[in-house]
């Protein structure tokens, strides 16, 4: 097999590596293809980012993100609009690593993906950046037909910290699933004495009567 990265052309050849039992040839491929592009510069990778194989654009862009280089923050953000969701996902948890306020904005929009891959990595990823003008679209987010968005969504709003979330993650102690109505509790617990008289009305309700003794343990 032949993978094309721009700078230059590699081929699996007389030496192949013995895998572990239980590694599938993706896998394989996977790794010895990071390797190679590890050799590259920067540069040479954000080329990478354009080739017509989505794998190979996936590759390049989870490396990137692992260097941590500030000037391939736009390309990433470009790489948000991939037509593949699995290279979508991977720009995300680059841009997460890169910790640059510049994905805030692409990041906010990238909740509405049709991919729930993407927008669950977004919302978490959002948490990451600590940014208050996220706020609203992950209170929107709550809202979200996936319950792992929702929870994402929740335990972001809790590292934010933002009282503005105070009433929405209330609301969220209602949701059909348990894990959500945990990590809005948590959420609550993290904003602090903002949240406390939410959850004092929470002690009230069976579901989430532990989860918000838990939380209010955390308010000094």
């Amino acid at each position: 097999m032949k993978i094309n990265i721009p700078g230059f052309l590699w081929k699996k050849g007389t030496v192949i590596k013995i895998q572990p039992k239980g590694v599938d040839r993706k896998s394989s491929e996977q790794l010895e293809t990071e390797e190679r592009l590890k050799q590259k510069s920067s540069a040479a990778l954000v080329e990478s980012i354009n080739d017509k194989d989505p794998f190979v654009r996936s590759v390049g862009i989870e490396v990137l993100g692992r260097l941590r280089d500030k000037n391939s923050v736009l390309p990433l953000l470009a790489a948000l609009k991939d037509p593949s969701k699995y290279v979508r996902e991977k720009a995300v948890i680059a841009l997460g690593h890169i910790g640059d306020k510049r994905a805030v904005g692409p990041l906010i929009e990238a909740l509405e993906d049709e991919s729930e891959e993407v927008r669950v990595t977004s919302a978490g990823v959002l948490g990451h950046l600590k940014d208050r003008l996220a706020v609203p679209a992950l209170i929107k987010a709550l809202q979200d037909p996936s319950p792992i968005t929702r929870m994402k969504a929740s335990i972001s709003l809790g590292i934010i910290k933002d009282p503005a979330a105070v009433t929405p993650l209330y609301n969220a102690l209602k949701d059909e699933n348990e894990m959500v109505r945990k990590y809005a509790c948590e959420a609550l617990g993290n904003i602090g004495r903002p949240a406390v008289s939410a959850l004092l009305l929470a002690l009230r309700d069976d579901r989430v009567r532990a989860h918000a003794a838990q939380a209010m343990v955390k308010i000094k």
